[in-house]
């Protein structure tokens, strides 16, 4: 799946995630906690790419530098698209909670981020084997009833449904804060 789509799909989910829990427990997420969660899970939706050469984050200087000097030589979709990256986030996540809870809300953001990117790819023609280095994916033969050609049809459709859903899911925020 290209970066944009990851992106847009990633914080749709996100949103309307949030939009979800608000509205079914009566009590609206604060604002600085909506907007860190969209921030974070943006970066995590890239984040799992940062081993391509053409993935959106290292068009930046930052990642561009990391990519350079610690992923050039790296398999794309090897251990950066491994559920092991979610659950390593996640638990930075549960440390920091008790001390540093904005943090801990931005690192938890960035796990989600990973998962919903991993989720997507493993959609893709291209298979991602989520246990490396324990399993491997050219064992494991399954049909899925949903796949896509990164930067297909199917693709270009799922980045304008998400689209909607995103400029759905803002409206309802929007909403939401007004009250």
């Amino acid at each position: 799946m290209l970066g944009k789509t990851h992106l847009v799909s990633s914080e749709a989910i996100a949103l309307t995630a949030v939009n979800y829990y608000s509205q079914t427990n009566h009590a609206t997420v604060p604002i600085v906690i909506t907007t860190l969660l969209f921030a974070s899970v943006g970066l995590g939706s890239l984040l799992p790419d940062v081993d391509s050469r053409n993935s959106e984050l290292n068009k930046t200087p930052i990642f561009g530098f990391i990519y350079n000097h610690f992923f050039i030589n790296v398999k794309h979709r090897g251990f950066t698209h491994t559920i092991w990256n979610v659950f390593l986030f996640m638990g930075i996540s549960l440390l920091l909670e008790p001390h540093h809870f904005l943090i801990s809300v931005a690192v938890f953001g960035v796990s989600i981020g990973i998962l919903i990117h991993i989720i997507e790819d493993s959609y893709s023609n291209n298979k991602v084997d989520i246990w490396y280095p324990f399993g491997s994916h050219h064992s494991i033969k399954h049909k899925r009833l949903i796949h896509y050609k990164v930067g297909g049809f199917t693709e270009q459709s799922m980045y304008v449904l998400f689209w909607v859903l995103l400029v759905v899911s803002l409206k309802n925020a929007y909403l939401l804060y007004l009250n």
